[in-house]
């Protein structure tokens, strides 16, 4: 039997060999069990290894084709067949037709992967998807129509930009992005940032012209940052420092707005928040009360359609059955805009006087027909604005930060509706759509394009399935600018600026600012004073220094705080607290913490770098120099400190090295891999000089309790009074033997309390006194 065994493992061997140098059989056992080996010396001696031999042949020669990759369980052992084929079939030959294939398959993934519409396009099913891409896209181009008007007011540009930029971007984003409900047009928060920068340009034309040049920078800033994968920028706009821009962004809009509630068609322009306000005050007198009054009751009815889409959302979210009116109803309250645009439209067209004049301010008219091609450095306005450099810093900058606005919104939402219906997007790949969306839309008089949290939920309502009903958008909208701008001449700006305050009313987010100032307190007891300067900081520069100015200096105060907790963590000093379960917290926040004479429990809460260093060493000295008794014996935890570099390790040799002069001991707790690898390394070893480690602790693999048990047993072995607690027990003598709570340290498989008796007795052998624990226990 043991010779069979034998012959067995060299068999295993030699088909192992095989299988690495052919990949023809996988074995996984075929060492055979003692009832086999039993059932073989009854029969017929046979050599073992040609029995071997012609089960295993057998077993491969009847596989069949689809059997690759199973498990095979013979009278012998388990083998899984080859899933590859076997050395008869031949391998293909390496050379110029391999690699080329190779190379040709990687062309296709990379194409593939930056043009997702030949992913998607020839796998799409016509039958099944087309109807609900058509009507989504359908129902989404109209909203866009209405809405693209809107924030062309917001932009202060001509009003027919807005629908350009619901013409080709929505087609250049279809064919690259990776998002099939993403509605990219125009974007309230965009408009915002556009208004930003073209306040100091006083005709409405340049206005125009510039924020076509404003959508071919901000495009290529994205462009670039998708190609270099740098979508991780946007993590640097925190939700506060967003919170506080859209707030005061919303506060803009609505004073700019003001001007065509009112009516005030003699208005002169303004720069800034309090040269607005002082020609909204001049401008008064002008009023139009019929603009007013239909402007009110716009909003008035825009609020009572938000009522009925939520009463309806709500009533449809419940068990059926429901009526068959209210999904058109709550579809038609979605079409709000659509439905204020046609009533105030008939509104103005029966109330002209006789002379054909209205009563009220309108939009007037707009040019009729798809947009022409005009490259967007080209335009009269950009190119005196590369001549002359008159705030082209400024302009690329705005640029760069309308990209990373724009960008961002775009992805929170398309990422909401992801995870919705599970399936994934690219960060990187977004950015690079939408940059070229932008840069191609530019030379089509559009402005920069973003998304819609609004049309994005819309989308996955109505059914929209691909990308396809993005392309769907250019039918509508471009057959709408072809045949229906007559119409739009009778569009009162009231009813726009009703529109735009409802709607820009809902951005205001003074509830953060609330939140944050109730919060006002240290952020060691759960407070987020950062966060709310941060808030403020961004909420009044974006008022009274602009939105470019807002931002930025919110962005440095964060990235500011950032590099200092990374200079300056928190040291704090840990107690121990029986009655939570034996563990170890902050004093300063646990007053009933409990500390050891003679030790000092420290915990390090933050990177230990090159920027840190001094800092760890500052503050440790100053804890150890001010505790209440003498520190013999330092306990670190390391828990926090996930990597140490070369200053740091310096740092703690010197600081090690100077407490060795003085008597003051160190042991660290609770380090983790690399940190716990290089102290071991450094410290826990001899020098070239033959000098004790600076860190005499038989194992780093511990915890803070282990470690305390450790100092406690080191001040024994010195004489001094302590007390021996254990988890469980604070009071047991070292001497009466172990308690039930004494556990030993990880790593090291020995306890400390048997430790401590052992060496005491070896010391009271020698001579060396013996320390008294009835003081400490009388304490206890």
């Amino acid at each position: 039997c043991g010779a069979e065994q034998l012959l067995c493992l060299i068999i295993d061997e030699a088909y192992s060999h095989r299988q690495h140098q052919s990949n023809s059989c996988q074995f996984v056992s075929l060492v055979p069990s003692d009832h086999n080996l039993a059932r073989e010396r009854k029969k017929p001696s046979i050599n073992m290894a040609q029995q071997l031999t012609m089960d295993m042949k057998k077993q491969v020669e009847n596989a069949p084709p689809s059997a690759g990759g199973e498990r095979k369980v013979t009278r012998l052992g388990d083998w899984v067949a080859p899933s590859q084929p076997r050395v008869s079939e031949g391998y293909a030959k390496l050379g110029d037709e391999g690699e080329g294939t190779e190379v040709l398959s990687m062309i296709k993934d990379a194409c593939v992967a930056r043009f997702p519409v030949l992913s998607w396009l020839p796998k799409y099913r016509w039958k099944q998807d087309f109807f609900y891409d058509f009507v989504g896209g359908a129902t989404i181009a109209l909203i866009c129509l209405v809405q693209t008007l809107a924030h062309a007011a917001i932009a202060t540009t001509d009003v027919i930009q807005g629908p350009y930029c619901a013409f080709v971007p929505p087609f250049v984003y279809a064919m690259l992005g990776t998002s099939p409900h993403a509605s990219i047009s125009s974007g309230a928060i965009a408009a915002i940032l556009i208004a930003d920068q073209l306040q100091y340009f006083h005709d409405i034309q340049e206005r125009t012209q510039l924020a076509c040049f404003l959508g071919l920078i901000s495009g290529l800033w994205l462009v670039v940052m998708g190609l270099c994968k740098a979508a991780y920028l946007v993590r640097f706009l925190s939700q506060s420092l967003i919170s506080g821009f859209v707030t005061g962004g919303s506060v803009l809009i609505l004073e700019g707005q003001l001007k065509n509630l009112l009516g005030l068609t003699e208005m002169r322009h303004g720069v800034g928040f309090l040269d607005t306000a002082s020609a909204l005050y001049d401008a008064l007198p002008t009023t139009n009360y019929v603009g007013l009054a239909l402007g009110l009751t716009m909003m008035g009815v825009l609020q009572l359609m938000m009522w009925i889409k939520k009463w309806t959302a709500a009533e449809l979210a419940k068990k059926g059955p429901h009526p068959g009116w209210m999904k058109p109803v709550k579809i038609i309250s979605e079409m709000k805009e659509l439905v204020l645009v046609a009533l105030s439209i008939t509104f103005a067209y029966f109330t002209m006087r006789p002379d054909g004049t209205p009563i009220l301010p309108l939009v007037g008219d707009i040019p009729a027909g798809l947009p022409p091609f005009q490259p967007a450095y080209d335009l009269p306005a950009s190119r005196e604005m590369l001549e002359t450099h008159f705030r082209l810093e400024e302009f690329i900058m705005g640029g760069f930060l309308v990209a990373l606005t724009s960008f961002l919104t775009t992805y929170a939402t398309s990422k909401k509706q992801a995870l919705h219906h599970g399936y994934q997007i690219d960060a990187s790949q977004e950015m690079f759509a939408l940059g070229m969306a932008g840069t191609c839309g530019s030379f089509f008089g559009s402005f920069p394009p973003s998304g819609s949290l609004s049309r994005t939920s819309l989308a996955s309502e109505v059914g929209v399935k691909t990308q396809m009903s993005g392309l769907m958008k250019i039918v509508v909208v471009g057959t709408s600018l072809q045949f229906f701008t007559p119409v739009l001449y009778y569009l009162p700006k009231a009813t726009l600026a009703a529109i735009i305050l409802r709607s820009t009313w809902s951005l205001v987010d003074f509830k953060t600012a609330r939140e944050l100032w109730e919060a006002w307190k240290p952020s060691r007891l759960g407070g987020m004073k950062r966060d709310c300067l941060v808030w403020w900081i961004s909420f009044l520069l974006t008022i009274f220094l602009g939105v470019l100015y807002g931002i930025g200096s919110a962005v440095l105060f964060s990235l500011l705080m950032i590099v200092r907790d990374a200079a300056m963590p928190r040291m704090v000093v840990l107690g121990h607290l029986e009655s939570l379960g034996n563990i170890w917290r902050d004093v300063e926040v646990w007053s009933e913490g409990r500390t050891f004479p003679g030790i000092l429990v420290a915990e390090f809460r933050g990177p230990l770098s090159f920027a840190s260093a001094d800092w760890f060493c500052q503050e440790l000295e100053r804890l150890r120099l001010t505790s209440t008794n003498q520190v013999e014996i330092v306990v670190l935890s390391f828990g926090s400190v996930h990597d140490l570099d070369k200053t740091a390790i310096e740092m703690l040799r010197e600081l090690f090295g100077e407490w060795r002069k003085r008597g003051v001991s160190c042991i660290v707790a609770e380090a983790k891999s690399r940190v716990r690898l290089l102290l071991e390394q450094y410290f826990a070893k001899p020098d070239k000089k033959n000098k004790a480690p600076l860190l005499d602790q038989p194992a780093f693999m511990i915890t803070i309790d282990d470690a305390v048990q450790l100092a406690k047993r080191t001040l024994a072995r010195r004489g001094r009074e302590i007390s021996y607690y254990t988890s469980r027990d604070d009071t047991f003598d070292v001497r009466a033997g172990p308690s039930r709570g004494s556990q030993g340290w990880r790593g090291s498989n020995t306890n400390l309390a048997a430790i401590a008796r052992k060496e005491i007795k070896e010391d009271a052998a020698a001579g060396s006194p013996q320390p008294d624990n009835s003081r400490a226990m009388s304490q206890v």
